[in-house]
């Protein structure tokens, strides 16, 4: 066998091992207990959850003053009465005083009703938008889940392809040195190793900006659910 049939065949090899190992399937990978883990943690650190937290909290305390706010149409007061002199001899004058009163507002009296009715539809508003932001939040995970997992994948395939290229340049390596084979053969395999490497480096790099980017979301690192 000559060593262009050689070179051939070692590049058949590593291209076989990639496309067995590229039959791997990412959905063995996915763990849908650990996403829902991931969902709710993010539910309770999310800073912007905490927002409308503190936002469906105002908008209670807004309802229980507006039905408080009943009390407002009273008013309890005194009001003074001043005497009424004459000048009749032998007549006694009324005595100066004060009386106690309740006066009531009619107008904030009815207008209360429909203050309530507000106050309660902003409360259901600050929880629909909460509820909104829930789903959003848990598509997002989801999909950064999906990309990270995605990414691992990747990963191991590409690490799998560059272990196999390091093994062909090992083995054509110590052929070349043994006289055995070409210098352009050699260069050739060390090329696809080359390359190998480089892929396995960017793989590696679009990992950690995955796992950053699902980090981000969650509010914890992902070791914490190991």
């Amino acid at each position: 066998m000559t060593s262009k049939y050689k070179y051939l065949l070692t590049l058949l090899l590593i291209l076989a091992s990639f496309y067995t190992q590229a039959q791997e399937s990412m959905m063995a990978k996915v763990d849908n207990v650990l996403l829902q883990r991931m969902i709710d943690t993010a539910k309770v650190r999310y800073p912007r959850m905490r927002k409308y937290e503190h936002k469906i909290n105002e908008q209670h305390y807004a309802v229980n003053k507006a039905k408080w706010g009943w009390f407002e149409g009273l008013t309890f007061a005194y009001t003074y009465n001043a005497s009424s002199s004459t000048t009749t001899p032998n007549t006694s004058s009324n005595l100066v005083g004060y009386t106690p009163g309740i006066f009531i507002n009619f107008g904030n009296m009815l207008s209360r009703p429909a203050t309530v009715r507000m106050a309660r539809e902003e409360l259901k508003i600050a929880q629909d938008e909460k509820e909104e932001f829930n789903l959003a939040l848990e598509a997002q995970i989801k999909d950064r889940y999906y990309k990270y997992v995605e990414a691992m994948a990747i990963l191991n395939l590409r690490a799998k392809s560059a272990n196999d290229a390091d093994v062909s340049q090992t083995q054509i390596r110590y052929k070349y040195e043994q006289g055995i084979e070409t210098f352009d053969n050699y260069s050739k395999v060390l090329v696809l190793y080359s390359v190998s490497s480089q892929n396995k480096i960017e793989a590696e790099s679009a990992v950690l900006r995955a796992k950053s980017a699902l980090e981000e979301m969650v509010g914890a690192k992902l070791e914490e659910f190991n």
